[in-house]
């Protein structure tokens, strides 16, 4: 499982990227831009091409999921903090993919698994956010406890930590910095980290 997650700010062409990346295996791209109204995220979706809509997650806005059909919505910690139960099942009987954000083992093990994925950061150090430290060490080994879903690796992912996410036994990465910050190589760099994590997942089958 390898997500993208969408440049935070304005980017030109980022929409004829978001499908070059999925045609290179991208498994899905999460649309976040933080600060940005419900009219900005709907312009941009009027730009890309309507083949990447089923493989695309929206950060909290459900008229726009529902009316794109879209993949599924994500939340932050604090927006996850506002959900009622009841809007959360409304949303998963969607058939929706449900992803939030967490920032400790502790909320691991009390969330629900109403929540398809989760993404736990920051794993490295940050590529795309200065000063903004890993909080494992390279020997962590996830205990995802009683949770059912999936646990990404978010935070300085890239061709030189892929693979020790899965040796920490993440089920997939997201990817933010590696991409964004050379977006002239995003193709390229993408392919790199997508080789890297597959063999690592290929050597891990042989050894069992």
């Amino acid at each position: 499982m390898i997500r993208i997650i969408t440049y935070p700010g304005h980017f030109p062409g980022e929409t004829a990227l978001w499908l070059q990346l999925l045609n290179a295996g991208a498994d899905s791209i999460l649309l976040r831009k933080p600060g940005w109204q419900e009219a900005d995220y709907e312009a941009l979706l009027q730009q890309a091409d309507p083949a990447c809509y089923n493989r695309l997650i929206i950060a909290g806005l459900p008229s726009l999921c529902e009316r794109y059909n879209l993949r599924g919505l994500h939340f932050s910690e604090t927006a996850r903090s506002m959900l009622s139960a009841e809007q959360l099942h409304s949303y998963q009987s969607n058939g929706w993919i449900l992803s939030t954000s967490i920032h400790s083992i502790q909320t691991l093990k009390i969330i629900s698994d109403d929540w398809s994925q989760l993404f736990l950061s920051p794993v490295f150090n940050s590529i795309s956010k200065q000063a903004y430290p890993g909080i494992f060490s390279k020997d962590f080994r996830l205990d995802k406890n009683s949770y059912k879903g999936q646990v990404l690796a978010l935070g300085g992912v890239d061709q030189h930590t892929a693979a020790i996410a899965h040796t920490m036994q993440f089920d997939g990465i997201a990817l933010l910095g590696a991409i964004w910050l050379q977006p002239g190589k995003a193709i390229e760099n993408f392919c790199q980290i997508k080789d890297v994590w597959k063999q690592s997942i290929h050597q891990a089958d042989h050894m069992y």
